[in-house]
C-alpha cells in the first residue's frame, strides 16, 4: 500500500489562479497528539484548490520540486499545503526547516534531529513531528468518509476474509471500520518504512484486533531485521471531520 512515498505519479494538467495570495490555506492551527504514551506534535490546514497557483511556492518561501514538474495543479497544491504544515508543526519544535527534499523514494527527508510524516485527503492537509531521539518512526493518515460501494471496491485489497471478521466483531459500522483499517495501515507503512526503507502491501500487515482508539496488527512476514514474522504494531485512530485520522509510533 502507498504511504510516505506518493501514492502515484500524476500527468500535467492546467494552472488554476489564486483568488488572492492569502485564499489558498486558511482554518490553520497547530495541534497536539499523543501515541504510545510520546507526546506528538502537529500541525492541520484546510486548503482551496481552486486557489492554487505556483507563484505560491515563492510566495512562502518555498521550492515548486523538480519532481512535480508534470504534476497536475491538484497534486502540486496538496504537496505545498502538506510541506506548509510540516514547516509550522517543525517549527513548534524549534526546528527551522524551508525545503523538505524528497528522498530516492519520494520520502520527506527530514532535518537532522526530527521525524515526522505528512498526509493529506480531501482538503485537509497535517502533519505530526517529534524531536525525541527515541523515536524511530512516526506515521500519520487521515482519510475522507468511503461509501459502501467504495468499500466493496477496496476490501479484498486492504484486508482478507480473517481481518474483515475482525473489523465486523469489532465496529458497528463495517465500513467506518474498513476506512479505519486502510488508514491505519497507511499511517503504519510510513511509520515502519525508515526501518523497512522498501515497499511492501496490505496483507504485510494483518489487523488482529480492534480495541477503544486503537488496531493492533501483527507483521505476516520478515519485512527487516527489526521488523519480523508475528511482530505487533499498535496504531492509534480517531474518527474526525468525518472521516478517520491514524497515528502510528514507533520506539
Amino acid at each position: 500500500f502507498a504511504a510516505s512515498p506518493p501514492r502515484r505519479r500524476a500527468t500535467q494538467g492546467p494552472e488554476r489562479m489564486p483568488l488572492d495570495r492569502n485564499a489558498f490555506i486558511h482554518a490553520a492551527a497547530p495541534f497536539d497528539a499523543q501515541a504510545h504514551g510520546q507526546p506528538l506534535t502537529g500541525y492541520a490546514c484546510r486548503f482551496r484548490l481552486e486557489a492554487y497557483h505556483d507563484a505560491l511556492y515563492p510566495d512562502h518561501g518555498l521550492r515548486l520540486p523538480p519532481q512535480l514538474a508534470r504534476a497536475v495543479a491538484k497534486r502540486r497544491g496538496e504537496f505545498l499545503a502538506g510541506r506548509l504544515c510540516a514547516r509550522r508543526a517543525l517549527a513548534r519544535l524549534g526546528i527551522a526547516s524551508a525545503d523538505i527534499a524528497i528522498g530516492p523514494d519520494r520520502e520527506p527527508l527530514w532535518p537532522a534531529g526530527a521525524i515526522a510524516s505528512i498526509s493529506h485527503a480531501g482538503d485537509r492537509a497535517v502533519c505530526l513531528a517529534s524531536a525525541d531521539p527515541r523515536v524511530i518512526g512516526l506515521g500519520i493518515d487521515i482519510e475522507s468518509r468511503i461509501d459502501a460501494r467504495l468499500a466493496g471496491e477496496i476490501r479484498g485489497v486492504v484486508v482478507d476474509v480473517a481481518e474483515q471478521a475482525v473489523i465486523e466483531a469489532g465496529f458497528d459500522d463495517a465500513v467506518a471500520g474498513l476506512a479505519a483499517a486502510f488508514s491505519a495501515k497507511e499511517a503504519l507503512y510510513k511509520a515502519l518504512y525508515p526501518q523497512v526503507r522498501a515497499f511492501f502491501g496490505f496483507e504485510a500487515m494483518r489487523l488482529a484486533r480492534v480495541d477503544e482508539g486503537r488496531l493492533r496488527f501483527l507483521a505476516a512476514a520478515d519485512l527487516s531485521p527489526t521488523v519480523r514474522a508475528g511482530q505487533a504494531f499498535e496504531v492509534d485512530i480517531a474518527f474526525e471531520d468525518g472521516g478517520v485520522r491514524s497515528i502510528a509510533c514507533c520506539l
